[in-house]
């Protein structure tokens, strides 16, 4: 089950987290993807479909050959709704979310 970890409720998990994403960091060749933005209002929408019940994050390749995901909204017996999320900003170029919000 995939856990909610905050720095205040429980430091040490919070700790391994940000360490997962430290690994991949420093193994990572240049000009790889970072990160991909997901806003509250994409995550919204799935929020919004009374069936939706969790979403999987498909690694996908975008036509020009670089990584990306795409999220796909699924109901309680783990059966695709029909609905995505895909072209989400990446980082890099933008690593603030103020730089595409």
């Amino acid at each position: 089950m995939a856990k909610f970890i905050t720095s205040q409720d429980n430091p040490e998990e919070h700790e391994k987290a940000m360490g997962l994403v430290q690994n991949y960091q420093v193994s990572k060749k240049d000009n790889s993807i970072d990160a991909h933005f997901v806003s509250k209002a994409a995550l919204q929408q799935f929020l919004d479909n009374p069936d939706f019940e969790a979403f999987k994050v498909h690694h996908a390749r975008a036509e020009d050959g670089t990584r990306t995901v795409v999220l796909e909204g699924l109901n309680a017996k783990g059966e695709s709704l029909n609905t995505f999320v895909s072209e989400l900003p990446t980082c890099p170029p933008a690593c603030n979310w103020t730089d595409i919000s």
